[in-house]
Parts: structure tokens; C-alpha cells; sequence
């Protein structure tokens, strides 16, 4: 195991790493000194771990006709996957491209995201096609696991009836039998402890899953926005999709989502095992993320963005819904005017309300821990008209 303490000092502007330090661009309100604790197997660093085999490159396909009939149609996902897959690796073939990552001896865990309305959650059409593709090369159903922390949330959303048979679907707040050992979803030996405002219980265990189960993670994120982290991007859908408690660290209009999300996904099994991202923006979300109760925060935008970089992939997702904000009038995510504050009320009620100054930076904090590229000049951006 391996276990480091980060220091943030959000009046200073830094992240102590040991002896390392990194300048942030934290909140320019001031917030107390945070401790955070991370314990975690020390994992060697591959070609497929964080950044991957492609740092820095995003792939943006945009299909015309991906929804038909108000449903999100099988026919373009599949297309899209496909050419996007194709464009991301440079191979000729689809299943080349796929065989680039994976083995059919791997257990592949798909990291879904259920947290949101039905329109705005991880598509099925797209988890259908990466589990063909993923049959395709060899991995057979019985090696993949569909997850996130909330199984409720993957009940109402559909996940355990519509995976293909075989298919694992687990919520990482149950308990489950392995070899006639009962577990916990959560590995109690892998945690990120830290004391954000006060909390009774100051530890965030990482899911069971990532820590032994599977050896790769396939990254479906959701293409929106959040009101604390600034987006539900691939970052996020990792961190706290596969750390439990986790809600703390926003509270009172002031997160620590920065620099929270980007540490949680330096832990080893993240860093190492999240190999691919494919971010589902078929339809995406502009305001009152993640939920998006109120229909009119939500858009067609047609789109999914490929990349083996999380940082870049998050990059360009806040670029597009920092661009559909200003076209509807709306603050921008980094927006610091305690006149836009307001309650959960409010913020479903217009795009002008939050309930807290956002912390977007988190990804770019994530790029000065060696996750990935930040800086819009140095990511290969590939726009690809796929119908």
C-alpha cells in the first residue's frame, strides 16, 4: 500500500505533494487549510494508465440522426462508436482499434453514470455497443461489469433488465457473494480521509470492484453540467462514482470538489485500470446538473468524445457547455457573483441561480498531477461528421 498527504491551501494557492508543490486556481473566497489522506496500492504505471496511449487527443463525433423519435437510435450509436474508436487509434477496423486496450482474458468494468433524469444518464445504446465490442475481441459477458455507487439508481434506470445475459450489474453499496465469501462493495484497506467542514465520518472508501475485481475500466460518462464540480465529466464520474461518501465535500455555496476529484483519481486502481473514455453527450445538460429536473437544461447535442485522456475529454466538455451556456445567456461556470447564488428551488428555475461557487479547476488540477492536458493549444481536438 501507499499512502501520501496532500495539503491544499486554497488563501495560498497550492498543493503540497510530499515535497512537490502545484499551483491551483482555487475559489478566491477563503476556505481553511484541507489535509487530505490517500491510501492506496501502489500500482506501476503502463502504457494504458492515465493519460494513456493517446495524451492530449479528443475525438468529437456528432451524428445528425442519433435521435429518432425522441429515442436515441441503436443504428448511429452504433456508427459513432465505430468511427469514433477508428479516428481515436488511427486503425482501420473497428475491432483493431478495440484490441488496442483489451485482452479476452480481461474483466472490463463499464463505469456508467445513472445519477440524473432517464434522458440524462449513460445511455443503454451505448453501453450495448462497448459490451458487442468488447464480445467481439474475445471478452466474453461473464468479464464485464456494469457499476456505480448507487444501485438504486442503476434499478431505475433500467441497467440490470437491458444488459445482455452474462453482464454483471452492481451497485458498489451492496454486498454480494464471491466463492462463498460475503463482501462488502467497499475495500476498507483503500480510502481518502480528510475532514472537509466538519463531517462525523471523515473516510471515503474506493469500491471493491476497482481495487480486485476488474483489471480495466471502460469511462461512460455523461456529457453535463454539475453544480458543484462545474461538470459531470470523466474525472468526476471516476472519483465519485467509485469512492463512497463523497457529497461532503460541498456545502454552504463552497465545494472542495477541487482539489477532492482530481486526488481521488491519482488512487492506483483508477489511475492504472481506467484505460478509455466515452463520454455520452447524445443529449447533454447546460444548468442544474446532475439531475436536470427542469427539461429546458437539456439539449440535443448529438455527440460523443473519445480519448484515452480524461483531463482533455473534460477539457473540450467544458469548452461545449461553457458555449451553450453564453448562447442561452447564462453565467459562466467560473462565475463568482454572490448575486447568482440561490436554493435547489432556484437553480431548477433558471440557469441564472446556483447553489455554489463551482469548482471547475479541479480539472486542471487533475493536469498538474499528471493525469492528462489541460491546456486547449496542446489538445489534438478531431471533429468528425459521422451522418
Amino acid at each position: 500500500m501507499d499512502r501520501r498527504t496532500f495539503v491544499y491551501q486554497a488563501a495560498l494557492g497550492t498543493l503540497s505533494v510530499g515535497l512537490v508543490k502545484l499551483k491551483l486556481h482555487a475559489a478566491d473566497f477563503t476556505l481553511r487549510d484541507l489535509r487530505v489522506d490517500l491510501q492506496a496500492p501502489e500500482v506501476p504505471p503502463t502504457r494504458l494508465s492515465m493519460p494513456g496511449l493517446f495524451p492530449g487527443r479528443v475525438v468529437e463525433a456528432h451524428h445528425s440522426a442519433a435521435i429518432v423519435n425522441r429515442r436515441v437510435s441503436q443504428p448511429a450509436m452504433r456508427e459513432m462508436v465505430e468511427r469514433g474508436m477508428k479516428a481515436l487509434t488511427g486503425e482501420s477496423a473497428a475491432k483493431d482499434a478495440w484490441a488496442r486496450f483489451f485482452e479476452p482474458s480481461d474483466v472490463v468494468a463499464l463505469k456508467v453514470n445513472p445519477s440524473g433524469t432517464p434522458l440524462t444518464t449513460t445511455s443503454m445504446p451505448l453501453v450495448r455497443e462497448v459490451i458487442l465490442a468488447l464480445n467481439a475481441i474475445g471478452v466474453p459477458n461473464r468479464n464485464i461489469i456494469v457499476y456505480d455507487r448507487n444501485s438504486d439508481q442503476l434499478q431505475v434506470n433500467g441497467y440490470h433488465a437491458l444488459v445482455p445475459p452474462g453482464v454483471r450489474v452492481a451497485g458498489l453499496d451492496e454486498r454480494w457473494t464471491i466463492k462463498g465469501e460475503t463482501r462488502s462493495g467497499y475495500d476498507r484497506d483503500v480510502y481518502c480521509e480528510m475532514d472537509c467542514f466538519g463531517e462525523r465520518e471523515t473516510r471515503s472508501y474506493l469500491g471493491r470492484i476497482i481495487s480486485s475485481d476488474a483489471n480495466k475500466i471502460i469511462n461512460l460518462p455523461t456529457l453535463k453540467e454539475h453544480n458543484a464540480s462545474g461538470v459531470t465529466g470523466c474525472l468526476k464520474n471516476l472519483a465519485y462514482g467509485t469512492f463512497n461518501n463523497v457529497d461532503r465535500t460541498h456545502a454552504k455555496t463552497k465545494t472542495y470538489t477541487d482539489p477532492v476529484i482530481a486526488i481521488m483519481c491519482t488512487a492506483g486502481p483508477i489511475r492504472s485500470k481506467a484505460v478509455l473514455n466515452i463520454m455520452d453527450g447524445i443529449r447533454a445538460v447546460y444548468h442544474s446538473g446532475p439531475f436536470a429536473w427542469n427539461p429546458e437544461f437539456v439539449w440535443e447535442a448529438k455527440t460523443l468524445l473519445f480519448g484515452t485522456d480524461p483531463v482533455a475529454v473534460d477539457r473540450i466538455e467544458l469548452e461545449i457547455v461553457e458555449k451553450k451556456r453564453r448562447e442561452v445567456g447564462a453565467p459562466s461556470l467560473w462565475d463568482r457573483n454572490p448575486a447568482n447564488l440561490g436554493n435547489t428551488a432556484d437553480m431548477q428555475r433558471t440557469a441564472h441561480k446556483n447553489r455554489f461557487y463551482r469548482e471547475p479547476a479541479h480539472i486542471r488540477t487533475a493536469s498538474e498531477l499528471g493525469l492528462g492536458t489541460w491546456d486547449l493549444e496542446r489538445i489534438d481536438h478531431k471533429r468528425l461528421q459521422v451522418g
